[in-house]
């Protein structure tokens, strides 16, 4: 197959096109070489001795300038955290520990205006309440904290929390 000139692209239009696909190329992954180092933490969470499951753990930085980070446990309490995406790792530093759970909530069904049980003002859901003591919700009276050492992997975190 031959090139006819109305199948080249102009000098200027290839060099555009260069430039944006190095340009675009260059982007890909350079925010995560930005973040700070970030440290594995996992652990369980139990409480009266009993694996919590669907507990959101946060840990808050003691140094308000720090970074916080989050997890959330599995059906054996076991929980990884995670900084920026998913369980990327907890960013090194000394933090307050929240751990809730909040109760599923049932979504109300929506019903079509042209439903005879239609109610154009629904009454506003209660929030979720936390199955957890609320002292664990709250960094000033969870008593708990935990220190994270650059690149000292943490893979025995436990926190066994009572009322």
């Amino acid at each position: 197959m031959s090139l006819s000139p109305e199948n080249k692209l102009p000098p200027v239009s290839a060099a555009v096109v260069l430039f944006l696909s190095i340009f675009f190329l260059q982007g890909c992954g350079g925010a995560e070489d930005d973040r700070p180092q970030r440290t594995a933490v996992s652990g369980v969470i139990t409480f009266d001795g009993e694996p919590v499951e669907g507990a959101s753990i946060t840990f808050r930085p003691v140094d308000e300038s720090g970074q916080t980070a989050n997890g959330r446990t599995d059906e054996q309490g076991v929980f990884q955290m995670g900084t920026f995406e998913g369980t990327d790792g907890v960013v090194a530093g000394d933090y307050t520990v929240m751990i809730s759970k909040l109760e599923s909530q049932e979504v109300a069904e929506v019903l079509p205006e042209d439903d005879p049980n239609y109610d154009p003002n629904p009454k506003p859901q209660p929030p979720p309440e936390n199955l957890l003591p609320e002292k664990y919700s709250k960094a000033d009276t969870s008593g708990l904290t935990v220190t994270v050492s650059e690149g000292k992997e943490i893979s025995d975190l436990k926190f066994e929390l009572s009322e």
